[in-house]
């Protein structure tokens, strides 16, 4: 069990296997069914009305067979629906059809683990208890989350179960500065003074290679038949399953190379990166294609959001800084040098390093005296008179 101190909570979804059962599903599919008969009313010809609101004009108007509470899940379910939608500035035109058959379940409420190992779950026949299991790699959260009684609620979608909990986190304390360079053939490369982590991501880039020859092939199938006005039902139902494969490998792979960098961190560290977040290129600008296709390729967005979740479980701080010349100055003499390839070279200094490695303390050490020559701090108490917000380094946790 973690020993933690401060009281910073977080919120993770963590999937949980049911064993089947058929009443279980029952429930599901008549949570989804009220879904469908209030959505009208709650979309209100335009101006959706609020849970309050659809409460009081469907609980006793729409009947159901679903318990008092669980109906009231559904109705703050379909309620928020269209809350998120106009938040999102994207309000509802007609009234929401839920296709997915998802049920929510409360815990304490409609659902409850029992001590002799099993699951007691709200059904359309009362409580039914059945059998469950955790993937191992979510045991050691999901026993903080119980053994603190931070659960929340249950979800069942697709015919799979997925557990809320809230975790208690230290407060990043970002005392020990790791430098992180993100590349496409080197996925990851961080270093901490003498020590240095690789992740590479040849193999992957070799799968997703294959994925997109392949995707290339069935896309020229699809305009064949499109030409020839012939069914394309089979070929798109294909391109959608490879995209949806290459997607969910490459989330699988920044997941592990997240955990892989946290549990090699040492403790108190803040994680830097670099700021890479540019503006469009302009259409008249030319691009290789290939060079093209390798950046449209690369999930950057996808780790950095990993890495983050990750982070705030484990209690590390993170922090970007300006990305200009990291990887073509030198980190022993601070001048500019010569990269080719993975290979870097300095003509005044002599020192000779992975391109990869000189780039991550580059990094390193370029936040050290950022941090060294003023406060952290991003708010308008910390900028002189009459500045704007700082380009150099912006700190998040």
């Amino acid at each position: 069990m973690y020993d933690y101190i401060a009281n910073m909570d977080i919120q993770r979804t963590i999937p949980i296997i049911l064993d089947r059962n058929d009443l279980v599903n029952n429930t599901v599919i008549e949570f989804n069914r009220y879904q469908h008969v209030i959505s009208s009313v709650g979309f209100n010809h335009g101006n959706p009305l609020r849970a309050l609101e659809l409460h009081h004009a469907v609980y006793y108007q729409t009947p159901t067979a679903l318990t008092s509470q669980m109906r009231c899940s559904a109705i703050r379910a379909t309620a928020s629906a269209y809350a998120s939608a106009k938040s999102n500035k994207k309000p509802a035109k007609r009234p929401f059809v839920f296709h997915n058959p998802t049920a929510l379940f409360l815990y304490s409420k409609d659902f409850s683990f029992r001590r002799d190992g099993s699951l007691s779950i709200s059904t359309l026949k009362g409580r039914q208890k059945i059998g469950w299991k955790i993937p191992e790699p979510f045991r050691k959260d999901f026993d903080i989350a119980r053994d603190t009684k931070n659960i929340n609620s249950l979800r069942i979608a697709h015919g799979k179960a997925f557990l809320c909990i809230t975790l208690e986190v230290p407060e990043p304390k970002g005392v020990v500065p790791v430098g992180i360079d993100l590349g496409v053939n080197n996925a990851l490369v961080a270093s901490v003074k003498e020590k240095t982590l690789f992740v590479s991501g040849k193999s992957l880039a070799i799968r997703n290679t294959k994925t997109r020859k392949l995707r290339s092939r069935l896309q020229s199938k699809l305009a064949g038949k499109k030409a020839q006005r012939r069914d394309t039902r089979s070929v798109r139902r294909a391109l959608k399953r490879l995209s949806r494969k290459q997607h969910n490998r490459n989330k699988t792979f920044c997941r592990e190379t997240a955990a892989q960098l946290c549990k090699w961190v040492p403790e108190h560290a803040v994680l830097v990166f670099e700021d890479l977040h540019f503006k469009p290129k302009s259409k008249k600008e030319h691009i290789r294609k290939g060079t093209r296709r390798r950046l449209n390729s690369w999930f950057f967005n996808l780790m950095i959001a990993s890495v983050r979740n990750r982070a705030e479980r484990d209690g590390l701080d993170l922090a970007f800084v300006n990305p200009a010349y990291t990887s073509q100055i030198c980190s022993h003499c601070g001048l500019l040098g010569i990269r080719k390839g993975h290979k870097f070279t300095c003509p005044h200094c002599g020192c000779v390093a992975h391109a990869d490695v000189n780039a991550s303390h580059n990094i390193r050490l370029r936040f050290t005296v950022l941090r060294g020559s003023g406060p952290l701090s991003i708010g308008p108490e910390a900028l002189p008179p009459g500045q704007g917000k700082p380009t150099d380094l912006s700190v998040g946790s």
